[in-house]
């Protein structure tokens, strides 16, 4: 099965609401330092972040490539497609990719994406994203997490090795007498800043060091780049 569409049937599962909501507030300041008014989302998930942007009053549009995670925002009222953004109409004043989203993609798909979005600009617009530190893979992303509840029992086992982090999902679920179990595959790729100046012609204008996991070292960097 998809690994994303699996891992979106049970992330509730995992307690990372106060990291997430975190991530998601470090946004919100910058949406408005820039001052955003049409945002896009690439990677909206379930539409978390998409339901707190409107509650500050900021319009935005969410793109999934995971038919479960546009469902899931859908049945929240939130105006999401299932499309890559390659394939996605509309011209925005910012866009964002939130939470892991650019390291789900390959160096070579990487350059392709980054064009797309600037397509998906407007003249001055800004790009916002976030990437893992090789410290966040390393030390922080790396182990074996596994979490159950009445009906289901899973099992996330998470190895990087030479840039690429590959993440196994394991589902199981009750069925009667018996359990039933449904695999998956999730693979992170890490991209330092300078591979990703060099990959688009929009510009590194700011740069912010996050630490969700109360490391000293960041755990993650927040770009932001301007067509």
């Amino acid at each position: 099965m998809n690994g994303l569409d699996l891992y979106a049937k049970i992330e509730y599962l995992f307690d990372f609401d106060e990291v997430i909501e975190y991530l998601w507030s470090s946004y919100i300041q910058e949406l408005k330092r820039v001052g955003a008014k049409r945002v896009l989302d690439i990677g909206c998930g379930s539409g978390g972040f998409m339901e707190m942007a409107q509650k500050e009053g900021i319009e935005i549009v969410g793109v999934d490539i995971s038919s479960q995670m546009v469902k899931n925002a859908k049945e929240r009222g939130l105006e999401a497609y299932c499309v890559d953004i390659c394939e996605f109409d509309g011209e925005f004043d910012v866009a964002v990719a939130i939470f892991d989203v650019v390291n789900y993609m390959d160096k070579e798909y990487l350059k392709k994406f980054l064009s797309c979005v600037e397509n998906r600009l407007k003249s001055g617009g800004y790009f916002l994203f976030d990437i893992n530190t090789l410290f966040g893979f390393e030390e922080v992303g790396q182990g074996t997490l596994a979490k159950e509840d009445d009906d289901n029992y899973v099992i996330l086992n998470s190895i990087y090795v030479n840039g690429v982090m590959r993440t196994n999902i394991d589902l199981f679920r009750k069925r009667e007498s018996c359990y039933k179990k449904e695999s998956g595959k999730i693979i992170q790729h890490f991209h330092s800043i300078e591979e990703l100046e060099d990959s688009t012609s929009m510009k590194l204008v700011d740069k912010k060091d996050i630490h969700l996991y109360g490391y000293e070292e960041a755990d993650k960097n927040l770009l932001i780049f301007q067509k």
